[in-house]
C-alpha cells in the first residue's frame, strides 16, 4: 500500500509579525489529498502546543486539499542515534491523536508522515554499517510507537550506497510489521543523474512514494526552471519503480541564494507539472515546501507573501490532470 493509499484508509514564530491566510476551499479538486502533502514548520512539533492549534492547522491543511501531513523529527546523530526531547515525546502522539479526531469529526483521511534527516558525507552517518542502520531503525521504530502513519527519509547529499538501499529494505519490513505496508516516502534528487536508472529503480522499488525537490535550483529564469522541472520528470517516469508514486514537492517559501521566489513559485512549477504531464511523463501529485511559506503572511520589508502561491494552488494546481 502506498502512502497515497495509506491517507485514503510549532509553532516557532519569528519575532516579526504575521497575518493568517484567508480560508479556501478545495473540495471539487482533482487530485485526491492522499497525494498532496507538505511540510510543517519545526516549531509545530517541537514546542509546547495545544490539541486546538492542531485541530486549526489539520482544518487549514483540509481547506487546501493536502492529505499528507509531514512532522520533521530531529536529525539522526551521525552514529545513528534519534534523540526525542520530553516535549517532542508529548507532541508527536498528541499529534497522532489530533489527526484521528480530526478525521473522525470531518470524515477526511489524513496522514501524519514522521520525515527524518540526516547527513551521509564525511564522518556523518555511515549507511555501511549495520550498527549505524540498526540505530536508525530503533529511532524510527519510536516514533512509530507514538502512533505516526507514515515514515519519509531524507538524507542528503542523496546517498548512492548499497548502505542506503539496506536501510531502506529494513524500514520497509518495520513498517509492514507495523501495518503501514508501503507507507515508506523518500525524497529525492531533481536534477538527473545524481541516482543512476539502475540505482533510482532499485530505491523506488523499495518505496511507495518518490518526492523529487524541485526547488533552490539555482535558476535565473522561469523558462530555465521549468526545462529543469520537466527534465527531472521525465527521468524519474521511465526510470523510477511502477509501484511507486511520483510526487514532486514545489517551492514556496521566501528568497535565499538557492531561490528566486519570482522564478520558483507555484505557478511556474504548475507550468512545468503540465508541461511535463503533456510530454508523457508519470506525475501522481504534489508537495509544497514549506507550509509555513504557503500559509502565512510574514509581515516586514523582504518577506514572502505568499498569496499568490495559494490562488494557484487552489485554482491550478489541483485540478492539474495528473496520472492515476
Amino acid at each position: 500500500m502506498s502512502l497515497g493509499a495509506a491517507c485514503r484508509r510549532g509553532l516557532a514564530v519569528a519575532a516579526a509579525a504575521f497575518a493568517l491566510a484567508a480560508p479556501a476551499s478545495a473540495s471539487a479538486a482533482q487530485v485526491p489529498p492522499a497525494d498532496t502533502l507538505t511540510y510543517l514548520p519545526f516549531g509545530f512539533v517541537h514546542g509546547e502546543h495545544s490539541a486546538e492549534l492542531i485541530q486549526e492547522t489539520l482544518g487549514q491543511m483540509s481547506e487546501y486539499g493536502i492529505g499528507q501531513v509531514l512532522l520533521p523529527m530531529p536529525n539522526f546523530k551521525k552514529d545513528g542515534t534519534l534523540k526525542l526531547s520530553r516535549k517532542e515525546l508529548r507532541m508527536i502522539p498528541r499529534w497522532a491523536a489530533g489527526t484521528g479526531e480530526y478525521d473522525a469529526a470531518h470524515g477526511s483521511a489524513q496522514v501524519l508522515v514522521a520525515s527524518f534527516s540526516g547527513k551521509v558525507k564525511g564522518k556523518s552517518l555511515n549507511l555501511e554499517d549495520p550498527a549505524v542502520r540498526a540505530r536508525m531503525l530503533a529511532g524510527i521504530e519510536t516514533v512509530l510507537a507514538l502512533g505516526v502513519g507514515g515514515v519519509s527519509l531524507d538524507l542528503e547529499p542523496y546517498p548512492t550506497t548499497p548502505g542506503f538501499l539496506d536501510l531502506l529494505a529494513e524500514v520497509d519490513a518495520l513498517l509492514e510489521s507495523n501495518g503501514l505496508a508501503g507507507g515508506l516516502a523518500v525524497t529525492a534528487p531533481a536534477t538527473v543523474g545524481r541516482w543512476s536508472p539502475s540505482y533510482l529503480s532499485q530505491v523506488t522499488a523499495l518505496t511507495g512514494q518518490v518526492d523529487p525537490l524541485f526547488y533552490d535550483s539555482e535558476r535565473t529564469t522561469a523558462a530555465a526552471y521549468e526545462q529543469w522541472v520537466r527534465e527531472g520528470l521525465a527521468y524519474y517516469s521511465v526510470d523510477a519503480a511502477a509501484s511507486s508514486r511520483i510526487v514532486p514537492d514545489l517551492p514556496s517559501y521566501g528568497a535565499n541564494r538557492w531561490h528566486d521566489p519570482a522564478v520558483e513559485n507555484l505557478a511556474t512549477a504548475t507550468d512545468a507539472l503540465e508541461g511535463a504531464l503533456g510530454e508523457g511523463s508519470r506525475v501522481q501529485g504534489a508537495g509544497i515546501f514549506w507550509w509555513w511559506g504557503f500559509y502565512y503572511d510574514e509581515e516586514g520589508e523582504g518577506s514572502y507573501d505568499g498569496a499568490a502561491d495559494r490562488q494557484t494552488w487552489l485554482t491550478r494546481t489541483l485540478f492539474v490532470p495528473f496520472s492515476p
